[in-house]
């Protein structure tokens, strides 16, 4: 049976595109990587290229694919809508059709109307809004959805933590998922008993106008913040709080899991607490994630984040569809959905048919400038 991305509007690729048609055997296989290199959501995109990289660099090593290198085409989307829709067209004249990114769910949204006309595979390291979940399109995640996650966060916060109130700020430059994973979590939350006081939007595109928006938290009293944002906004709202003296649990996203949170925080960020589905741990991770861990900081000199190790799996998992679809006459969608063989750092390379990934996740912990695993969840979806 085919799947539901090549029954969607996907179809065509088996007879109209192919990465290697009308190539000399010795061209190189081109994928276009769509992140922000520079501005606020940076983090994203630097680990995510360098991810990309390692596992290029280690693709080509063993011989590439069916003989033919990667080759990894860069655009800096500068973390903005127009950015990406700017990088994606740009790369798209050049001939690419398989793109790595865009970085955030919001860039995603807008960009998957052009890769479809354009009978391209969108292949997101990072996006995880819940709005994406089982949809019949061009895109391919490497991120599990944050619908278990909220779930999850709630349920810790209130049983394990005891804290009945919240308070939830979100950053609207990345609405896609930051509003679907606020009200996500509210809504779990209040399911089970708790009460939102309040919710908050900002913009980190424009501090001046975020900065004024905290004061009510000020006066709030509430036993607990959630701040959907960045690993940089995250760590400078925390570094706000203890300057003002609030004293209420922190709680972040997904989003926020990034050597930067420490290196921005300080000791401002020491016990913030997320779900997330990438465990680094060097005393809880899988021998993979070690040896990846590893290899990264031989090669770039730091940590990696989540962005690091989903672009290097979604590297990993496009070989082995080029691999696929070469060897049995597959559209690229459809090997990208049956490829079942391959094990990355987080484990089994495995996609639904709509091209959703589920992972295990983990309850962590900042403490001593690290994140640490406090818990094994389960998996999410």
């Amino acid at each position: 049976m085919r799947s539901m991305k090549s029954m969607g509007i996907l179809l065509c690729f088996l007879v109209s595109w192919g990465p290697l048609k009308g190539c000399s055997f010795k061209d190189p296989v081109r994928v276009g990587f769509v992140g922000p290199l520079t501005g606020r959501f940076s983090d994203l995109g630097i680990h995510g290229r360098n991810g990309a990289m390692l596992a290029v660099e280690a693709v080509n090593a063993s011989g590439g694919v069916q003989g033919r290198s990667l080759e990894l085409i860069l655009a800096n989307d500068q973390g903005t809508v127009s950015g990406a829709l700017a990088s994606v067209q740009r790369l798209l004249s050049q001939g690419l059709r398989v793109f790595l990114g865009p970085m955030t769910s919001t860039q995603v949204l807008a960009v998957l109307p052009t890769l479809e006309q354009a009978n391209a595979v969108c292949l997101s390291p990072t996006a995880s809004s819940q709005v994406l979940d089982d949809r019949a399109d061009a895109l391919f995640r490497m991120a599990p959805s944050d619908a278990v996650q909220v779930e999850a966060l709630a349920k810790h916060i209130l049983l394990n933590r005891h804290a009945r109130t919240v308070v939830i700020v979100w950053d609207a430059d990345n609405e896609a998922f930051a509003r679907a994973y606020a009200e996500g979590f509210a809504e779990a939350f209040r399911r089970r008993g708790g009460i939102v006081l309040a919710q908050h939007a900002f913009r980190s595109s424009r501090p001046s106008v975020w900065k004024p928006m905290l004061q009510p938290l000020e006066h709030a009293g509430s036993e607990a913040i959630l701040v959907v944002a960045s690993a940089k906004d995250t760590a400078y709202l925390c570094q706000w709080l203890a300057k003002k003296g609030i004293r209420a649990a922190v709680f972040t996203s997904f989003w926020a899991r990034s050597p930067e949170l420490v290196v921005y925080g300080g000791r401002t960020v020491e016990g913030v607490e997320l779900v997330s589905a990438v465990n680094v741990d060097p005393e809880t991770s899988s021998l993979q994630m070690k040896d990846f861990v590893k290899a990264y900081r031989h090669r770039f000199g730091k940590d990696p984040n989540h962005a690091a190790v989903f672009s290097y799996e979604a590297v990993l998992l496009l070989r082995g569809a080029l691999e696929r679809s070469l060897s049995g006459h597959l559209p690229l969608p459809t090997a990208l959905t049956q490829v079942h063989d391959i094990v990355g750092p987080t484990g089994p390379l495995r996609l639904t048919p709509f091209g959703d990934r589920h992972l295990p996740c983990v309850m962590e912990r900042v403490a001593q400038g690290r994140f640490h695993v406090l818990s094994h969840i389960g998996e999410t979806r």
